[in-house]
């Protein structure tokens, strides 16, 4: 079974960042600041702004501050954590 956070963190990252590629193309390797995704503060801020909506949960601004956001995964074990801190499951955060 697919890790639904980690698709929908990529989805989150398709759908901001207008990528022409799919959730799936997308490896947790790949680096948040690569030509192909192209993440800049600005489009970090809409990408959290927009998993906070999507999971129903605070994403707490010192995390992301401390958080090392350098490739996909990172920023996938940032919202986990996140999520286990506000008690949401991933059966929850797969709606």
């Amino acid at each position: 079974m697919p890790d639904s956070i980690s698709t929908q963190v990529k989805q989150v990252l398709v759908d901001i960042l207008d990528l022409d590629l799919s959730a799936g193309d997308i490896r947790d390797q790949a680096s948040l600041y690569s030509t192909t995704i192209s993440l800049d503060s600005l489009t970090l801020l809409r990408v959290i702004t927009e998993l906070e909506r999507r999971f129903g949960c605070e994403i707490d601004d010192e995390a992301v501050m401390t958080a090392d956001l350098v490739d996909v995964g990172s920023l996938v074990d940032l919202m986990r954590s996140q999520l286990a801190l506000a008690g949401v499951g991933p059966e929850l955060a797969s709606s």
